[in-house]
């Protein structure tokens, strides 16, 4: 049985033992936009009220009607006219200018296509970055913290998702991603609870990172039985800490907040990953997670027979036995 208190006094050990590289790790991630100790939200809302006058400036241009550089254009809310100031040979003119209803709806809508090319583009790249890039460092940022926790762990281990199975890492990080997008369009509460359910999907990559998409989100599922209300509360615990990190600039939230954090949750992982262990060491021949689990060994590397994601098991690649091949 683990607690906030017990996590929260390894994390403090582990940074205490690493501090440096441990700041500096969390910053690159920070950077990067990766959230080592789960997954977040980030919405940006930006209010606004609508004046009775709208104005648009350029630096140059013309009009049709002849080559005046265009200064402004400006139009009233209550009119169907628009003002155009423009300069021709060093004079300053304005002059109003009547829109057909036909012509500001062609005008309207090509805008609207135009943007809604822009966010395309831009959302194609958001998405590709997070992908192929934020989510292998993710996984490498995640194995950096487990292994300050359990000892001392090297910079360059943040780099193991590229260097590690990447194309798998992509695969697995993004069916992760995509499952709790879509459980999320059913009124965001299911996305809440999957988000919590496949926690751990990152984690179990740091150390299985060639493991299968369906035994990684199965065995996260099995690690968060009972523990997803305990993993919401434990990330609220950091509540007052962010608000100190936000009243110093950000100084506390780099130099010891997100530290602190990472290390905490990458404990969470160290602490169900051997309580699963532990819970079948009497019974080797059906050890959940053995690394040389046999028989029915669920996710033992060496599985064989009817063991469900061993190597030679349901799931993996040389299935065997009464293993279906995958």
């Amino acid at each position: 049985m683990w607690t906030r208190g017990k996590l929260k006094e390894a994390a403090k050990a582990a940074l205490h033992r690493n501090y440096w590289k441990i700041v500096l790790v969390s910053m690159i991630l920070m950077l990067l936009g990766c959230e080592t100790g789960g997954l977040s939200f980030h919405k940006t809302v930006r209010n606004g009220r609508t004046d009775t006058a709208v104005e648009e400036s350029y630096e140059s241009g013309s009009l049709p009607t002849g080559k005046r550089s265009v200064v402004s254009v400006k139009k009233r809310a209550d009119s169907d006219k628009v003002t155009v100031e423009t300069i021709d040979d060093g004079e300053f003119a304005s002059e109003e200018v009547e829109i057909s209803f036909f012509e500001g709806l062609i005008v309207g809508f090509v805008a609207v296509i135009v943007v809604l090319i822009i966010f395309a583009i831009v959302f194609a790249v958001i998405l590709a970055l997070d992908i192929f890039l934020i989510n292998p460092f993710s996984v490498g940022g995640k194995r950096f913290m487990v292994k300050s926790v359990e000892d001392m762990a090297q910079v360059k281990e943040i780099t193991y998702g590229f260097d590690h199975s990447y194309k798998n890492i992509v695969k697995v990080m993004f069916r992760m991603d995509l499952s709790i997008f879509l459980w999320t369009l059913l009124f965001i509460i299911p996305g809440i609870i999957k988000m919590y359910e496949y926690y751990m999907v990152p984690y179990i990559l740091t150390e299985n990172p060639d493991m299968d998409y369906r035994a990684a989100m199965q065995m996260s599922r099995d690690m968060m039985e009972g523990n997803k209300w305990k993993t919401f509360v434990l990330g609220l615990s950091f509540i007052l800490w962010h608000i100190l990190g936000t009243l110093t600039l950000g100084i506390v939230e780099v130099l010891y907040v997100q530290p602190y954090r990472n290390l905490t949750f990458a404990a969470l992982y160290c602490q169900l990953r051997n309580t699963r262990v532990m819970d079948h060491v009497e019974i080797p021949i059906y050890g959940q997670y053995g690394m040389d689990g046999t028989a029915n060994g669920q996710y033992g590397i060496s599985g064989n027979g009817n063991g469900q994601y061993g190597m030679d098991g349901q799931y993996g690649t040389n299935g065997d036995g009464n293993g279906q091949q995958w």
